[in-house]
C-alpha cells in the first residue's frame, strides 16, 4: 500500500513539474516587432555600407559590401514576412529601404562593379599563373642542368675508365713483351753459350 501511495505522489509530482514548464514556455514571448526593426535598421546600415564603398573604388570592398547588402535585404525580407504573419504592420520607411536595395541591387551599368571584380580577379589569376608557370620553368631548367652535369660527369668517368682500362691494358702487354723479350734474350744466351 505504501508502495502505491509513494508511487502515486511521484507521478503528482512530475505531472505538476511537465505543467509549469509548460506555463513558463507560454509566458514566453517572441518581439516581432524589434526583430523587424533591427532587420530594417540592418539594411540602412548595409545600404550606408555600400554606398561608401561604391565612393572609395575598391572593387573587394565594393564586392563584400554587396554581399553585405543581399544578405541585409533577405534578413528584412523574413523578418518583415514573419512579422506581417503575426499580426504586424508594415511601416513606409522600412520599406523606401527595401526599393533603395532592390534599385541598388538590381542596377547592372556597363561599367558595372562584377565586371570590375572579374577584371581584377582575371588579373590576379593571370599573374598567379604566370608566376607558376615561370617557377615551373625555372625549377625545370635547373633540374635540366643538373641532369646534364650528371650526365656529362658519368660520361667523363666511363671515358676516364675506359682510358684508364686501355693503358692498363698496354703498359700490361708492353710489360709482357719486355719480360718476353728479355726471356728471350736469356735463352739465346743460354744456348749460345753451350
Amino acid at each position: 500500500m505504501k508502495k502505491i501511495i509513494m508511487l502515486l505522489a511521484l507521478v503528482g509530482i512530475m505531472l505538476t513539474a511537465n505543467s509549469c514548464k509548460k506555463n513558463d514556455a507560454s509566458n514566453v514571448k517572441i518581439d516581432f516587432t524589434q526583430s523587424y526593426e533591427d532587420a530594417a535598421l540592418a539594411l540602412l546600415t548595409a545600404q550606408k555600407n555600400y554606398d561608401e564603398a561604391v565612393a572609395t573604388n575598391d572593387p573587394l570592398k565594393i564586392k563584400s559590401a554587396k554581399k553585405e547588402l543581399q544578405a541585409a535585404q533577405e534578413k528584412y525580407l523574413e523578418s518583415k514576412k514573419i512579422y506581417v504573419a503575426e499580426g504586424g504592420t508594415v511601416k513606409s520607411q522600412y520599406e523606401s529601404y527595401l526599393v533603395t536595395s532592390a534599385r541598388t541591387l538590381g542596377i547592372q551599368r556597363p561599367d558595372s562593379v562584377s565586371n570590375v571584380v572579374k577584371k581584377y580577379d582575371s588579373i590576379i589569376t593571370g599573374k598567379t599563373n604566370a608566376k607558376i608557370e615561370n617557377t615551373a620553368n625555372e625549377v625545370k631548367a635547373k633540374v635540366n642542368a643538373e641532369k646534364g652535369k650528371l650526365v656529362e660527369d658519368a660520361n667523363n668517368r666511363v671515358s676516364n675508365a675506359k682510358n684508364t682500362a686501355e693503358k692498363t691494358k698496354a703498359d700490361i702487354k708492353k710489360s709482357a713483351e719486355e719480360k718476353i723479350n728479355i726471356a728471350k734474350q736469356d735463352l739465346n744466351s743460354l744456348f749460345e753459350q753451350k
